[in-house]
């Protein structure tokens, strides 16, 4: 139960801490102003895309069942190298505050884009080798 209710965030910590990382060893120790700029951009991602999901915040997301989800996030190892790569591309190719920011933000996205896909992907899999919809699970 603990994986099935924490895979998605434990797979966004381990992407965003990663990042991090990555943005140190790619443009050196963080300023005060990169720390912020590396929190706004990750918030960002985040309220970026449960804006456009729920429409402006007014429609309810359905969950995916839980098999879907242990199926998906099986294959987290995808969407934390997107993301983790992203902040590579910012630390060496852009550097400074910049990198901070987008670095953090365009990691969040492309963990949350391909965590979809991941998941869409899993749908179908199991859509099409299960006895039951995956509901019924």
């Amino acid at each position: 139960m603990s994986a099935h209710n924490n895979a998605l965030a434990y797979g966004y910590s381990v992407t965003i801490t990663t990042c991090f990382g990555m943005l140190v060893h790619t443009d050196g120790p963080p300023s005060v102003v990169r720390l912020f700029m590396f929190v706004v951009g990750s918030s960002l991602g985040f309220a970026g895309i449960n804006a456009v999901v729920t429409r402006g915040y007014r429609e309810r997301v359905e969950r995916e069942p839980p098999v879907v989800i242990s199926l998906a996030t099986s294959f987290s190892v995808l969407s934390i190298s997107a993301g983790v790569g992203i902040a590579a591309l910012f630390g060496w190719g852009v550097g400074g505050w910049v990198a901070w920011l987008l670095g953090s933000l365009l990691a969040t996205w492309a963990y949350l884009a391909t965590a979809a896909l991941e998941m869409a992907v899993s749908r179908r899999v199991h859509t099409s080798v299960a006895d039951t919809p995956p509901e019924d699970r």
